[in-house]
């Protein structure tokens, strides 16, 4: 029996059969990480510079959806045109009319070298602007740090295959979360990716340490609710050893024993992992063999965790909410 799946619309399926690497990003600045096998940009923000004066032109023309639309890639790195309509082209009469007005501004913001695209695509060939994955360009970055003008500049690295799956993993891992809220009445009132959720701490030796979940969200049950339940989220695509995962479940102890968050927030978020694989059966029993190291670990509190199908993950998160 054949029990080779698809993985979810947005992933390189070249990646399962690259080597094994961490998921996690490498140093800040940098687009792409050295832990993640990225290579050099092949083109990528090359081409003529722009002046103080073209730059200024180009942002008084901007409007609040290019500005929205530049915001969204710098904070996820990377998303795909599915990505971007989802998030800033939900006003149309249609589907059709979203797409294609959606395809029209990224055209323009691509002519302006607000957003650049990758080398690679996802999908294969024949899946046209479908496939196309978008980075913040030289003019977006430039804008980007005259916002927060005490970011470096960015070192574009054309990402691994497996950066990106992972990547755009998170990617829809949050758009879920933002869809199927709105579609059961929730508020997403907090949603940081990776760079924006990091945690830092100091362990029982004084030693500073560093939290990265690939996303922390709020969510209330209601709009408006004053009771936000947290979470924080784990994308896992089948790449990496479950020590490692326990690795990082053990990290989250760590973290929680300081009582940082609790201290802030009121209370420590659930932390959820979010697994798939290439095969189904794997997937599964990867799933099932977490769940199990987490029950059996004394040093964890198993409670805290939630492991779930990276498909179900969202609307498991958002449908478990309590309505009062």
């Amino acid at each position: 029996m054949n029990d080779k799946k698809t993985l979810p619309t947005g992933y390189p399926t070249a990646s399962s059969q690259l080597p094994s690497s961490m998921q996690v990003s490498g140093e800040e600045g940098a687009t792409g990480a050295t832990n993640t096998g990225a290579t050099r940009g092949t083109g990528a923000h090359a081409g003529p510079r722009i002046s103080s004066r073209r730059l200024r032109e180009i942002q008084a023309h901007l409007s609040e959806r290019d500005q929205a639309i530049l915001t969204s890639v710098d904070r996820y790195r990377f998303l795909t045109a599915r990505h971007l309509q989802s998030l800033h082209f939900t006003d149309h009469a249609s589907a059709t009319s979203a797409s294609r007005t959606c395809r029209r501004v990224l055209a323009r913001l691509r002519t302006l070298r607000i957003l650049g695209i990758l080398d690679r695509r996802i999908g294969g060939i024949r899946a046209g602007s479908e496939g196309l994955v978008y980075y913040v360009d030289t003019a977006g970055d430039r804008l980007q740090r005259g916002v927060a003008s005490s970011r470096a500049r960015k070192r574009f690295d054309e990402p691994s295959a497996r950066f990106l799956d992972h990547t755009l993993a998170i990617a829809d891992m949050a758009i879920g979360i933002f869809e199927t809220a709105a579609a059961h009445g929730a508020e997403v009132v907090k949603l940081d990716p990776e760079h924006t959720a990091t945690r830092t701490y100091a362990d029982n030796y004084g030693i500073a340490q560093v939290l990265r979940p690939d996303l922390y969200v709020e969510l209330a049950a209601a709009v408006g609710d004053e009771d936000v339940s947290a979470f924080f989220i784990e994308v896992d695509l089948g790449h990496e050893s479950l020590p490692t995962l326990l690795g990082k479940s053990l990290t989250y102890e760590d973290y929680r024993s300081t009582g940082i968050e609790q201290h802030q927030y009121g209370g420590f978020p659930q932390v959820i992992w979010a697994m798939d694989a290439y095969r189904e059966t794997t997937a599964q029993r990867r799933r099932k063999s977490l769940q199990d190291s987490l029950e059996r670990n004394s040093r964890l509190n198993a409670g805290m965790y939630r492991v779930q199908s990276l498909q179900d993950a969202a609307a498991a998160v958002v449908q478990g909410l309590h309505h009062d």
